[in-house]
C-alpha cells in the first residue's frame, strides 16, 4: 500500500529511543516487503504510544484508527498528538468522535465491537436455542410445552427471565462471531461508525493493548477488515496472550489477524534507554508446616505403591514386549548406520515441563475426563506402520505383558517405539528422545545395567538428588500406552487403568495421545502452604531496614481467600489460606510490620490496620471530597484491624482503589495486599519498591502484568531500584515436593533479570546461579544459606543499579555462556599448577580460564573460529563461574560452550581422553632442617595425574586436530598427550580413570545471556 499522496506533512518534535528506532527498522523492512500485519511487544513505559503515532505520521501516511481497551487510553493517543508538528492545524488532524473521522481517529474497542441488543431477529434466535436446552435437559418435552415454561418465567421472575435470555443472546452471537458473522451482529450505531470509517478512507488500524482481542473484539475486527480498504494492521501489547484457557478457534483468529511477533522489545532494553526502573529478582524458600508435610508424603507412598504394581506384575515370558501384534515388524533404517548420538544431561531429562503444564493448576480441580490431547512427537523419518490386526478374543488367558524393567530393558535393546523398530540408537532416540533419555535414568538410578548397544544418559548430580517424577512420568505414560492398554489380557488392561487413576493423584493425566498435568492436592498445599505469609515477615523486616519510610511495598495474591476448597486438603488449607486476607493477618500481629500500617483492598473488601483507622477516615473523606464523589464509610472494629464499609452511590471499587492508591503514593499506609485482578493490568503506582508475589500464575501474560508494577519510574526518586520477590515453598526430598518449584521456574521462562556478573539473562538462573530447570543444586544444605543470599542483597541497590549498566546500549543478541561449579576431588589439594613459574594452586576461576583457553585458541588454529577470541570467566555467588567468548557471534559461543561442557564434564564414551596433571611438592629431611628461603632449593617435586579429560568431540573428529588441542592443552593447563578411548589401551585407562573416581565432576549450565 503506497501513503495517501494527500496526506499532509507531520513530524515528530523529539527524538526516538534505541528500542524504538529498533522496532522502526523493522517496521520499515516488512512493509518494503508487503506485509500488511505488525505485531509488536513492548514492555508498559517503552512508548508504545508515541511508537505507533510515529509509524502513522512518518512512515505509514494514511488515515488511520486507533482502538484501545478503555477511554483514558483513548485520550492518551488523541494527547500525544502534540509532540508532532504540522502544516494542518491538530483540529483537522485528530478526532476521538466515532461520527466525525479524521487522518487520526482514536476510538474504544467497545465504541466498535457493541452487539446489538434484542432486536427481534436476535431474540428469535435466542428463544430458540433456549427451547432446545430446555428439551435437551428434559425440562421440556416440546417446544410447545418449553415456550410455556418460558412464558411462565417471564410473568414470575422477570429478573431471572432477562438474565438467561441476555445469557442466550451472547451464545448467539458468540456461536456466529465463531462462524464468522460478528460484523452482521452488531450495533445499528457501530455499523453507521464503520460505514463512516470506510468513507474517510481509513487505511490503517492501530489496536492498542491488543492482547484484548482474543475473543468478541477480534472476532468484530476480523470480520470488519473486510469493510476497510485493505489497510495495514498494527499490534502493540505489553503482554501477548497464550491460547491457555482460551477458545481455540478464538486464539487461532487472533495470530491470522495479527501474525507473527515481529518485534518484542525486552524489558532490558528500555531500562538500558532510561525509561523503566530497574530491579532485581528474589526468591524466598519455605518449608511446609509439619501437619503439610505429612500430607505431602503420601504422594511418595502413592507413587511407590504405582511402580511397585509396574514392577511386580506377574506375566508370560511369550508376551509380545510392546504390541498385541505377532506379525514381526522390519526395522526402520537410520540416515547413517553410525551417526554420532549427543548423550544429554540429566537437566534435560523428562524436565519439569514435561510434567507441569498448566496455566492455573488449581482453576478446576476436578479432572476432564476427556482432556485435549498433546500430539506426540513427530517422527524424525518414516515409520513402518504394522497392518491392522485382525479383531482377536481378549480373555484372562492371553499372554501377559512384561512387567515394567523387563519391559524397558528388552524396548531400549530392540529400539522398538509402539509399532516401529529402529536400525540404530540414535534413529530410535530421535523417534522419542523424552522416553528414551527417562528410560536410561530410570534404570541407572536403580542401578540396573544397560542393554550393550544403549549408551548411559549423563547424570551430573547425585543418583540420589535425581526428581522422580519427570523421570517416572515419561516412562509410565509410554508403559501404559504402548503395552498394557494393549494387550489382549484384560489385567493388563485393567492395572493400566489403575496406573491412570493413580497418577491422576500426583497431578499427571494420561491420554490416548500422551501425558500431561492436571490438579493435584499435593501441589495445591504446597501452593498455599501457610509458611508462604509467614516469610513476609523476613522480607518485609528486611526492606524495612534498608529503606526506612520510603518503602512502599506490594503483596499480591491470587484471591481474596482460597477458591475451591477440595475435602482432600480442606482439613489442612482453611478459606483464607494462600489469600490476600491471610498475608494481611500476618502484617497486622507482627509488631514490626504493623509499623506499615497495612492495608488490604479487594474488589470486596476493604481492611485498615487499627492504628491506622483514624487517619485513613480522615484522609479519605478528604480524598472523596475534593474528587466529587458522594459516599459514606463507616469503620467496623476487628482484633488488629478495621473493615471499612461505604454506602452512596460512587462507593465501587473503582473509586476505592482510585482513592486507597493516591493514599498509597503519599505514604499513609506503607504496604498494599491486594489480588491479582485489582493490582494488575492497568493499575499504577509509581512509588512501589518491592512487590511479594504471592500468586501462582505461570501464563507469560499474565507474569508480565504483574511485574509490570514495579518497572515505573519515579520523578522523586531517580535512583529507585525494585526488589520483585517469589516466596516458593520446598520439601524435595518428597516425589512431589518440588511442585512449586516447577511453578516457580515456569513463571521465570521469559523474565529477564541482571545477574550478579553485569549481565541480563533469562530464566531462573538470573534469579542465583543455583536455580537451575531441573532443581536447586545442593538443595537441602542451602534453602538457609539461599535465603541469607537473597536477603543480604536487599540493602544493596545502588550495587545492583550499576550492574545494570543504565545509559549503555543494549544489544539483545543472545550469546551462550557456561556457569559451572567445578567440584574438587582430594587428590587435588595441596597440588599446583605444572608449570615453574605458577606459585598459586588452581582456583575454580583460574583453573576453568586455562581449559577455556586450550579449546579456544584450538578452535582459532583450526579455523573453526575467525579470530582470537577473548575468554571470560566471571566468579559468580555460590562457588559459580561463568565464562564466554567475548564478541562472539551465538553460533560460535555456542560451539565453544559445548567443548568446554564436554571437557570439564563428567567422562561419557569420549572419542579421546586427555590426562590433567598437578605439582606437588614432597619435603625432604634436609630441606625441612633449613631455614625455608634455603630448604625450598632441596624440595622434590613431582607430577602426578590428578584428573582424566575427555578431548572436545568438535576437536577429536580426525588426528590432526586432536595434535592441535594437546598443544594448546600443554600450554595452558598440563603436560599430557590425548589417548583413543574407544578401544585398546586407550579404553582399558578410561576405565580405570572412572573407577579410581578421576572422572570431573560439578554442576553444569548452558544458558544463553543478552548484553
Amino acid at each position: 500500500m503506497m501513503p495517501d499522496p494527500s496526506f499532509p506533512s507531520i513530524r515528530f518534535r523529539g527524538q526516538l529511543r534505541p528500542s524504538q528506532l529498533q522496532v522502526r527498522d523493522v517496521a520499515e523492512q516488512q512493509l518494503a516487503q508487503g506485509e500488511r500485519q505488525l505485531h509488536i511487544v513492548a514492555p508498559p513505559g517503552s512508548g508504545k504510544t508515541v511508537l505507533g503515532l510515529y509509524l502513522w505520521a512518518e512512515l505509514i501516511k494514511r488515515p488511520a484508527l486507533v482502538l484501545s481497551p478503555n477511554s483514558a487510553i483513548q485520550s492518551q493517543w488523541a494527547a500525544r498528538t502534540d509532540l508532532f508538528e504540522s502544516n494542518v492545524p491538530v483540529s483537522q488532524i485528530v478526532s476521538t468522535d466515532a461520527n466525525e473521522p479524521k487522518l487520526l481517529t482514536s476510538l474504544t474497542y467497545q465504541a466498535v465491537t457493541l452487539p446489538r441488543r434484542g432486536d427481534d431477529g436476535l431474540d428469535h434466535a435466542a428463544m430458540s436455542l433456549w427451547e432446545d436446552r430446555l428439551i435437551e435437559k428434559g425440562q421440556a418435552q416440546d417446544p410447545a410445552e418449553a415456550k410455556v415454561w418460558i412464558r411462565d418465567l417471564k410473568r414470575h421472575n422477570r429478573d431471572y427471565y432477562d438474565q438467561r435470555l441476555s445469557a442466550y443472546r451472547k451464545q448467539v452471537r458468540d456461536e456466529a462471531g465463531l462462524a464468522g458473522q460478528s460484523f452482521e451482529m452488531l450495533h445499528q450505531s457501530c455499523l453507521r461508525t464503520w460505514q463512516k470509517l470506510r468513507e474517510a478512507n481509513v487505511g490503517l488500524l492501530i489496536l492498542d493493548e491488543c492482547h484484548h482481542l482474543v475473543g468478541h473484539w477480534g472476532r468484530v475486527l476480523s470480520d470488519a477488515m473486510a469493510s476497510l480498504d485493505d489497510a495495514i494492521v498494527i499490534g502493540l501489547t505489553a503482554t501477548p496472550p497464550d491460547g491457555d484457557g482460551k477458545v481455540p478457534a478464538d486464539f487461532e483468529r487472533y495470530t491470522q489477524f495479527l501474525g507473527p511477533i515481529d518485534h518484542d522489545v525486552p524489558v532490558p532494553a528500555v531500562v538500558r534507554d532510561g525509561f523503566l526502573a530497574p530491579y532485581q529478582d528474589l526468591a524466598y524458600f519455605v518449608r511446609p508446616s509439619e501437619e503439610e508435610l505429612r500430607f505431602v508424603a503420601q504422594a511418595d507412598d502413592h507413587l511407590s505403591e504405582i511402580l511397585q504394581l509396574v514392577c511386580d506384575k506377574p506375566f508370560e515370558e511369550t508376551a509380545q514386549p510392546a504390541s498385541v501384534h505377532s506379525s514381526p515388524v522390519p526395522p526402520v533404517a537410520a540416515d547413517e548406520e553410525d551417526e554420532p548420538q549427543e548423550v544429554p544431561s540429566l537437566a534435560h531429562v523428562g524436565g519439569t515441563e514435561a510434567v507441569y503444564q498448566e496455566d492455573d493448576p488449581f482453576a478446576d480441580l476436578i479432572p476432564e475426563t476427556t482432556p485435549p490431547a498433546s500430539p506426540e512427537v513427530a517422527p524424525a523419518e518414516p515409520v513402518n506402520v504394522e497392518p491392522a490386526a485382525v479383531e482377536s478374543t481378549t480373555t484372562d488367558e492371553a499372554p501377559r505383558v512384561k512387567a515394567l524393567i523387563p519391559w524397558l530393558l528388552e524396548t531400549l535393546e530392540t529400539r522398538r517405539h509402539a509399532t516401529s523398530t529402529f536400525k540404530t540408537w540414535a534413529s530410535f532416540h530421535r523417534r522419542d528422545p523424552e522416553f528414551a533419555d527417562a528410560a536410561r535414568v530410570f534404570l541407572q538410578v536403580r542401578k540396573i545395567k544397560l542393554p550393550a548397544e544403549v549408551p548411559p544418559v549423563v547424570i551430573e548430580v547425585p543418583l540420589e538428588e535425581v526428581p522422580p517424577i519427570p523421570v517416572v512420568i515419561p516412562v509410565l505414560d509410554r508403559y501404559v500406552r504402548h503395552a498394557l492398554r494393549r494387550s489382549p489380557n484384560a489385567a493388563d488392561r485393567a492395572l493400566a487403568e489403575k496406573v491412570i487413576s493413580g497418577l491422576r493423584m500426583l497431578g499427571v493425566q494420561i491420554t490416548e495421545t500422551g501425558c500431561q498435568a492436571c490438579a493435584s492436592p499435593v501441589g495445591r498445599v504446597l501452593a498455599y502452604s501457610s509458611e508462604k505469609a509467614q516469610a513476609l515477615v523476613p522480607i518485609l523486616t528486611t526492606e524495612m531496614a534498608a529503606l526506612g519510610d520510603t518503602i512502599r511495598a506490594v503483596v499480591v495474591t491470587d484471591f481474596e481467600k482460597t477458591s475451591a476448597t477440595i475435602s482432600d486438603v480442606e482439613h489442612l488449607l482453611s478459606s483464607e489460606a494462600g489469600g490476600a486476607i491471610a498475608a494481611f493477618r500476618v502484617l497486622v500481629s507482627d509488631p514490626k510490620l504493623d509499623e506499615l500500617d497495612p492495608v488490604l483492598v479487594t474488589g470486596s473488601s476493604v481492611l485498615v490496620d487499627d492504628d491506622l483507622a483514624h487517619r485513613f477516615e480522615t484522609a479519605a473523606k478528604q480524598w472523596l471530597a475534593e474528587a466529587g464523589f458522594e459516599a459514606t464509610l463507616t469503620f467496623e472494629e476487628q482484633v488488629g484491624f478495621h473493615v471499612v464499609s461505604g454506602s452512596g452511590r460512587d462507593w465501587c471499587p473503582r473509586v476505592y482503589v482510585e482513592m486507597i492508591t493516591e493514599l498509597f503514593q503519599r505514604g499513609l499506609t506503607k504496604c498494599l495486599v491486594g489480588t491479582r485482578g485489582l493490582l494488575g493490568e492497568g493499575w499504577d503506582a509509581n512509588k512501589i519498591n518491592v512487590l511479594v508475589d504471592l500468586t501462582t500464575v505461570t501464563t507469560s501474560m499474565t507474569v508480565r502484568q504483574l511485574r509490570g508494577r514495579s518497572f515505573r519510574l519515579d520523578p522523586a526518586v531517580p535512583e529507585k531500584l525494585a526488589n520483585n520477590w517469589d516466596v516458593v515453598c520446598l520439601a524435595p526430598e518428597f516425589s512431589k515436593g518440588l511442585d512449586d518449584y516447577a511453578r516457580f521456574i515456569k513463571k521465570h521462562q521469559n523474565i529477564f533479570g541482571v545477574t550478579d556478573d553485569a549481565l541480563i539473562e533469562k530464566g531462573v538462573g538470573h534469579v542465583h546461579p543455583a536455580l537451575t530447570d531441573l532443581r536447586p543444586e545442593l538443595l537441602e544444605g542451602s534453602v538457609r544459606e539461599l535465603n541469607r543470599n537473597m536477603l543480604s542483597r536487599v540493602a544493596l541497590r545502588h550495587e545492583i543499579r550499576d550492574l545494570w549498566k543504565i545509559g549503555t546500549p543494549y544489544q539483545g543478541e543472545p550469546s551462550h555462556t557456561l556457569e559451572m561449579r567445578v567440584h574438587q576431588s582430594e587428590r587435588e589439594a595441596g597440588g599446583f599448577p605444572p608449570f615453574t613459574d605458577e606459585k598459586e594452586p588452581w582456583s575454580s576461576d583460574s583453573l576453568v580460564q586455562a581449559v577455556g583457553e586450550a579449546i579456544a585458541q584450538s578452535m582459532v588454529a583450526l579455523k573453526l573460529l575467525k579470530s582470537p577470541p577473548e575468554v571470560i570467566a566471571r566468579p559468580r555467588a555460590g562457588g559459580y563461574v561463568r565464562v564466554m567468548l567475548e564478541d562472539a557471534t551465538a553460533e560460535d559461543s555456542r560451539m565453544f560452550v559445548t567443548a568446554l561442557h564436554e571437557a570439564l564434564g563428567p567422562l561419557n564414551r569420549p572419542r579421546y581422553i586427555i590426562p590433567r596433571k598437578l605439582k606437588f611438592v614432597r619435603t625432604t629431611w634436609l630441606s625441612r632442617m633449613l631455614p625455608h628461603l634455603l630448604g625450598q632449593y632441596l624440595e622434590k617435586n613431582e607430577d602426578r595425574t590428578v584428573m582424566v579429560h575427555a578431548v572436545p568431540n568438535v576437536l577429536a573428529k580426525n588426528k590432526e586436530s586432536v595434535e592441535v588441542y594437546e598443544r594448546y592443552w600443554n600450554q595452558y593447563v598440563s603436560p599430557g598427550f590425548p589417548v583413543f578411548a574407544l578401544r585398546g589401551e586407550g579404553e582399558s585407562l578410561l576405565r580405570e580413570a572412572l573407577k579410581k573416581g578421576m572422572s570431573p565432576t560439578g554442576d553444569f549450565h548452558e544458558k544463553e545471556i543478552f548484553r
